[in-house]
């Protein structure tokens, strides 16, 4: 770069210090370190190996690396990128690649402008961490990470002895957290006002991390190992009472079709193209085909990022206030996936009557079977459809079976191979989760000519008694029934309670007391410990604040608090309370800048050394311009003999402060030295 663009960048072209090269090291590592929990461990060594080989370059030991060694370097961090099977394109591989040239930087950094790069890159990395967590951890680690990185800044840009390296640090800090303090107000203001953008891309997650939670298949099996996590699915708030436990029943999905071993929406992907205006469309309510009767149940959800459009709701929905499209088959859908979280608030009536006149083709979904598999299924479902002679008769007997029979509720279920599934659970190994109960019961339903339905979703939740609010876990998956009866329309069934009620009842947690097998696979879980639970639901309370009140702030609560604030909302007004919120601010800044000049008072030596001189003074010994303190102690401690050794002890302190750096520590007891002798004259 030329002299005239290092004089347009504005910054002086100065050798970085080996206190400023520490100094970047330790933000590299702060900004680095959040990204190892989502990313290769391998970038970390990479960082530590780029920054020592500087820092013994800058002490002689080794040459700056050359060309040769910064393209081995760069083969080897692609290679390593390569190996680590990240699809193109996706954030995780982008935030690498971007991770690996803040870590190569190190090895060109020479002078102050290549530090300064650095850091600016790190300023945007804070940023980029944001798009794999929103929690208030991580928003405590943006603000502890935008101070590092200002005091790095401040450090770099004025470079202070290592012999001073503990006040250097403080005091670069608590100037850093001073500018950072100085923004809170503006930043406030853009928060509150600044209208709520959606985002201008999206880049494709991994595999792994693309899709959790309750999935659009179910077999056996699956919703057991999703059982064992106790990752968070969502949080509610009930605007009233709070339901009683066995009557939360969060629907997501409707599984309609079944292949002999798992259970889908559709027959493939081309019914699905078929279906997808009808199952998408929002739902027309029809008073001839919907009675909505009984309580109201009010209340606002906050999802957890899923990578899937599924929302879980108490079924049906009348009201819903976000950006939602509901289904005809009663489900709640975001219009794009969840990548961040995503609230809702809705409006429910659990007692109403759905689809009082089924249509034909919802007919045929809710009777499909594969045909010619399970034949001791169907065959006994034939036989106890004949001796029951209504519906209601045969679907309490089957229940009544499940209750009566040796089944057991359990989360490691056998394996039942790949044909006859239904078969090998209901007549040999009859262990099962909740999937095999609702799969088996919607089967023997079907093959009686009963419409019937697999939905999956939660079920239950916790009670934040601290917070006030309910929040669901992926260990309360569940998977239930929905059974169609003329004049009664899709009546909710839960077979899994006629083998564990306590399921319902009080939880995952109760139901699997006796096997033990609830989180079993976790290692440590401080559901376990009494103390560390009540612990773990208070940070959690907070958590949800931080949800609710900051991440909920969209542009639906943004319109109602302006309209509360200002009323009617017109440009005209907006332009006169942003003006004004602007200027109070800048007005604001001034004043805070002229306070700060006034305190730019003498060191603490100077101002005790006047006092020294204006006490000699009064002794009649008065220090001229030309004299050093040196010989001013000499001359007064020769006039006023009675005083002598204090002179030449606070003088000898005062010199030690003045022209020999020491640490905080000496520094401290050198003021206290000169404040004891002032006493003392």
């Amino acid at each position: 770069m030329s002299k005239a663009a290092h004089k347009t960048a504005g910054l002086p072209q100065q050798q970085i210090t080996y206190g400023s090269m520490l100094w970047l090291l330790a933000a590299q590592l702060l900004v680095m370190l959040p990204f190892m929990f989502h990313l290769p461990l391998w970038l970390i060594p990479i960082l530590l190996f780029t920054a020592g080989w500087r820092i013994r370059a800058m002490h002689g030991h080794t040459k700056q690396p050359g060309l040769p060694t910064k393209l081995m370097l760069i083969i080897g961090g692609l290679t390593g990128l390569a190996l680590s099977g990240m699809p193109f394109p996706s954030l995780d591989l982008m935030v690498t690649l971007l991770l690996l040239g803040y870590a190569f930087k190190s090895l060109e950094v020479l002078q102050q402008r290549d530090a300064v790069i650095v850091i600016f890159l790190g300023y945007f990395l804070i940023a980029v961490y944001f798009l794999y967590s929103q929690s208030l951890l991580a928003g405590l680690y943006g603000i502890t990470a935008l101070i590092v990185q200002t005091a790095a800044l401040i450090g770099i840009r004025h470079p202070q002895p290592l012999m001073n390296t503990a006040r250097t640090i403080r005091h670069n800090l608590r100037l850093s957290g001073l500018l950072l303090l100085q923004c809170l107000p503006l930043m406030l203001l853009i928060f509150v006002f600044a209208p709520r953008l959606p985002p201008l891309f999206n880049l494709p997650l991994t595999p792994e991390q693309a899709k959790t939670g309750v999935s659009d298949h179910m077999t056996p099996g699956d919703i057991a190992r999703l059982s064992q996590s106790d990752a968070l699915a969502f949080r509610v708030t009930f605007k009233g009472e709070r339901p009683p436990q066995n009557k939360l029943y969060w629907r997501g999905l409707t599984l309609n079709h079944f292949d002999g071993k798992s259970w889908t929406q559709f027959a493939d992907d081309y019914e699905l193209r078929q279906l997808k205006s009808y199952l998408q469309s929002v739902y027309r309510w029809q008073p001839d085909n919907m009675q909505t009767q009984g309580e109201a149940i009010e209340y606002e959800a906050i999802y957890e990022k899923t990578g899937q459009p599924w929302l879980f709701t108490l079924t049906p929905v009348t009201e819903v206030y976000g950006d939602v499209v509901r289904g005809a088959d009663y489900r709640l859908m975001a219009t794009r996936e969840l990548q961040s979280p995503t609230l809702i608030r809705a409006v429910s009536y659990p007692d109403s009557k759905r689809d009082l006149q089924l249509s034909q083709y919802t007919r045929q979904l809710a009777l499909q079977l594969p045909p010619q598999d399970n034949p001791q299924t169907r065959q006994l479902a034939k036989r106890l459809y004949a001796e029951a002679g209504s519906q209601r008769a045969y679907i309490e007997q089957v229940l009544q079976r499940y209750r009566q029979q040796n089944f057991y509720y359990t989360l490691r279920p056998p394996l039942l191979g790949d044909n006859d599934t239904i078969d090998g659970f209901l007549f040999e190994s009859q262990r099962g989760f909740c999937a095999h109960y609702a799969g088996s019961f919607v089967f023997m339903m079907r093959a009686a000519g009963i419409p019937a339905r697999v939905v999956a979703g939660y079920q239950g939740g916790e009670w934040n008694a601290a917070g006030g609010y309910l929040s669901v876990h992926q260990f309360d998956a569940h998977a239930w029934t929905e059974v169609w009866l003329e004049n009664e329309g899709w009546v909710r069934i839960d077979p899994t309670t006629m083998v564990a009620p306590e399921r319902t009842e009080r939880g995952l947690e109760a139901a699997m007391q006796q096997e033990g097998s609830f989180l079993e696979n976790q290692l440590f879980s401080t559901r376990k410990v009494a103390w560390l639970n009540q612990l773990r639901q208070k940070m959690d309370s907070v958590q949800h604040g931080w949800r609710r009140w900051v991440l909920g702030y969209d542009n639906q609560t943004q319109s109602q608090l302006l309209q509360k604030l200002f009323g009617e909302i017109t440009v005209q007004k907006m332009a006169v309370v942003f003006g004004s919120l602007f200027a109070a601010i800048a007005l604001l800044w001034l004043l805070l800048a002229g306070v700060g000049r006034h305190k730019n008072r003498l060191p603490a030596e100077l101002r005790l050394y006047e006092k020294f001189s204006i006490l000699l003074a009064k002794q009649g010994q008065q220090r001229r311009p030309d004299q050093t303190p040196g010989q001013f102690a000499e001359q007064a401690a020769q006039a006023l003999p009675h005083l002598a050794e204090q002179i030449h002890t606070f003088n000898t302190s005062y010199e030690q402060l003045c022209y020999v750096p020491d640490s905080s520590m000496e520094r401290k007891q050198h003021l206290k030295a000169l404040k004891s002798v002032l006493a003392q004259m």
